[in-house]
């Protein structure tokens, strides 16, 4: 078993640190976030992702296999607590670097499919969204002006690990993601309400970027007016709208339908 640090107090710097981690703007300005679990805390690592401490619950008798040097620190149970946000915690929970990427790091490859994420507020739809993203192969999801923090745990764990499996570029400007999706030939396809022409009609087999808007509000109008397509789910009963993370799944599934059956 690794050696650790026991930490008894919470007045400890790490400590304080570690729970603090729970504030965005603690985040931001350290340019660390939270891992919880060991599936999570393996993925990680297998993707190459920086530990910079192991935190594990002194109930923990299996320590994660992660093939990097860290410290690692074991905390008595009430004090791993205070740091979970999990109902029920497994005893492990990692602080790791956040993934810096910018535009130009994506590898656009023959025939990008992007998701751009205009506003969305809830850290599930957002998790969500990044796990069906991946699972289609989309080549990277750009998170704009108004979208909840890409390192908020409740996003990280609704993630399920596909976080670490898409380039994602956090805290994009809109006209910047506007312009660059231009300069690339890349349709951009608004998804929004009482548009006229329904998904499966449009054409997603060529290079596109489907924008999804804010839950309530749609996408601002900075990308209704870049859009190249308007398109929008039939809603065949009383329901007024679906939840936004159904809706990307639903479309960009139809994508990889169209591309399938070229």
């Amino acid at each position: 078993m690794k050696q650790y640090k026991d930490i008894t107090s919470r007045e400890n710097s790490i400590y304080k640190l570690i729970k603090a981690l729970s504030q965005k703007k603690v985040r931001e300005n350290s340019g660390l976030f939270l891992i919880e679990g060991t599936r999570l805390l393996e993925e990680a690592n297998n993707r190459g992702i920086k530990i910079k401490y192991l935190i594990i619950n002194e109930t923990v008798k299996n320590m994660p296999k992660i093939n990097q040097g860290c410290q690692v620190l074991r905390l008595p149970n009430n004090l791993f607590k205070k740091i979970s946000d999990t109902v029920s915690p497994q005893g492990i929970i990692a602080v790791a670097e956040q993934i810096e990427i910018s535009l130009a790091d994506i590898i656009l490859g023959t025939n990008p499919m992007v998701v751009v994420l205009n506003g969305l507020q809830d850290p599930g739809n957002l998790g969500t969204i990044i796990r069906t993203g991946a699972a289609v192969g989309a080549t990277a999801v750009l998170l704009t002006e108004g979208t909840v923090d890409l390192y908020n745990p409740k996003v990280i764990r609704s993630t399920m690990g596909s976080l670490f499996q898409v380039p994602i570029i956090n805290g994009l400007d809109d006209d910047e993601a506007v312009k660059w999706l231009n300069y690339n030939s890349i349709n951009i396809i608004v998804a929004d309400l009482d548009i006229e022409e329904y998904y499966y009609s449009a054409n997603l087999k060529e290079p596109f970027a489907l924008v999804m808007g804010n839950e309530n509000r749609g996408p601002n109008n900075i990308w209704r007016k870049a859009a190249y397509n308007k398109i929008e789910i039939p809603i065949l009963g009383s329901t007024e709208s679906l939840n936004v993370s159904v809706a990307a799944g639903i479309i960009l599934y139809d994508a990889v339908r169209q591309r399938l059956c070229r």
